[in-house]
């Protein structure tokens, strides 16, 4: 990871020097693959962010498209080392939309009584194979809140997360904290995850490095994986 952001003050970097934040942790030995919300309604249905967000305002639009690549190659690694896989889709049911604390944070679109099945689907270039993934399905940020993640992760002995997906200072990092506190070793794929709001992806991705996770390029996550 990259310190030496603009964001990153001289008395910030005084600090990280002084306290040893960013310190790497390191991989374990039994991974798992975690694609966070890798659908179309936060990718967008076409590279230009402006066209995407005319039609589903949560778009990311081109970066997603780069972290997309990025998370076909560590896909197709995991796949050859059988590494579990496993996907979060993130979703409210319009019955619950009084229960949705984040929809009062965005404009009513939200609660549009009609919503495009297609912009839920997982991108064919990206969707789960096999029977070493699996779809959770999860209603608020994290992962692990509200769903049977941990018992899964726990059953396979998992002591790794490898994280893609989106987006990075929402949905990531929130699974990235909760990860943490269930003391496995977390990894993001730097390359392969994204914001629609780049000052966010850019703070979110130095802040998680240096108290919970690793933050490394994919060619570094593919070599971990080779060596499995």
């Amino acid at each position: 990871m990259n310190l030496n952001d603009s964001f990153i003050t001289k008395i910030d970097k005084k600090i990280i020097e002084k306290t040893g934040y960013g310190a790497y942790r390191g991989f374990g030995k039994k991974p798992s693959l975690i694609v966070i919300d890798a659908q179309k309604k936060f990718i967008g249905i076409d590279k230009p962010i402006l066209k995407s967000i005319e039609i589903f305002p949560m778009s990311i639009g081109e970066k997603a498209y780069r972290a997309l690549e990025k998370i076909e190659i560590i896909l197709k690694k995991c796949r050859q080392k059988e590494v579990p896989i496993f996907y979060t889709t993130s979703g409210v049911p319009n019955e619950e939309m009084p229960f949705n604390s984040f929809a009062k944070k965005r404009k009513k679109y939200e609660f549009a009584k009609e919503k495009r099945k297609d912009l839920e689907e997982i991108p064919k270039i990206i969707e789960p194979k096999g029977e070493k993934e699996w779809i959770v399905h999860k209603r608020y940020a994290s992962g692990f809140f509200g769903t049977p993640l941990i018992s899964f992760l726990n059953t396979l002995n998992c002591d790794t997360l490898i994280v893609t997906g989106f987006v990075t200072s929402g949905c990531v990092r929130a699974f990235v904290v909760d990860a943490a506190s269930y003391n496995f070793n977390v990894v993001v794929a730097e390359d392969a995850v994204a914001d629609r709001f780049d000052f966010a992806h850019r703070s979110s991705l130095i802040d998680m490095h240096l108290k919970y996770t690793d933050v490394i390029p994919t060619f570094k996550v593919t070599k971990y994986l080779d060596s499995l």
